[in-house]
């Protein structure tokens, strides 16, 4: 792996705070009568327009949008596109 066990350490311990880190903002949504599906629509990085593209099966032009939108590389911008 590219990861020396510090690095995993580190990474682990931002995978935890970043977990606490969105179960906060969820409770400050829930306490401020925010929908919780606003705030997904908000956070992520993905366009309406890529996500329409993925959700027609047309992976490829998702991607691209995806790259041009955030700058990803290609192996990221497909995994991204993947999850949606």
């Amino acid at each position: 792996m590219f990861f020396d066990s510090a690095s995993r350490r580190e990474v682990d311990a931002l995978r935890f705070r970043v977990s606490q880190l969105e179960r906060m903002v969820q409770e400050l949504a829930r306490r401020a009568g925010v929908d919780p599906s606003e705030l997904a629509d908000q956070a992520s990085p993905v366009s309406a327009r890529a996500r329409e593209l993925a959700g027609l099966g047309r992976t490829i032009e998702a991607i691209k949008v995806v790259r041009e939108e955030t700058g990803l590389g290609l192996a990221e911008a497909k995994r991204l596109v993947e999850s949606l």
